[in-house]
């Protein structure tokens, strides 16, 4: 795109890596969307998603960690709340009931974080795509700690 990367806003919602999913009908560059209304990714538009999906794994190969990023990260969460902000941020949250989600998984969605905390998640108008993607991504999640939530009730 050849732009300033603060100039690009958008989600990615669900797990952090592989079933993350990009929220394409959110993604603006300069206040014009990315794809017309009901458009649909293109080959390099899922070219860029797999591109962030191995950033990371990128970044740590190169230097041996992210901890820069990660200290960014909390750093504007803690400003957020400490400053009571109401800034939205990509934050794991639990999203039983959101998008058809039924089980008590945490992955990341835009929420508005203030003094107390999150103070609302934005219901975002997933594609059915993108709701499937999610669904999807809960249940990658859910198979990994179901173990862990069935041993407490034990």
């Amino acid at each position: 795109l050849d732009v300033d990367t603060n100039s690009v806003h958008g989600f990615i919602i669900g797990e952090h890596g592989d079933s993350s999913v990009p929220v394409w009908s959110s993604i603006n560059v300069g206040g014009s969307f990315l794809l017309p209304p009901g458009g649909k990714p293109t080959e390099a538009h899922r070219a860029m998603h797999a591109d962030v999906v191995v950033a990371g794994a990128q970044v740590i190969k190169k230097k041996g960690h992210t901890n820069w990023a990660i200290g960014f990260s909390v750093a504007a969460i803690v400003n957020a709340v400490v400053n009571d902000e109401r800034k939205f941020l990509p934050l794991s949250t639990c999203v039983r009931g959101y998008a058809g989600v039924e089980e008590d998984v945490y992955l990341s969605l835009p929420c508005c974080v203030g003094a107390t905390g999150v103070v609302r998640v934005i219901d975002l108008d997933l594609s059915k795509e993108e709701g499937d993607a999610f669904r999807k991504s809960a249940e990658d999640v859910w198979k990994v700690q179901k173990e862990v939530w069935e041993s407490w009730k034990e």
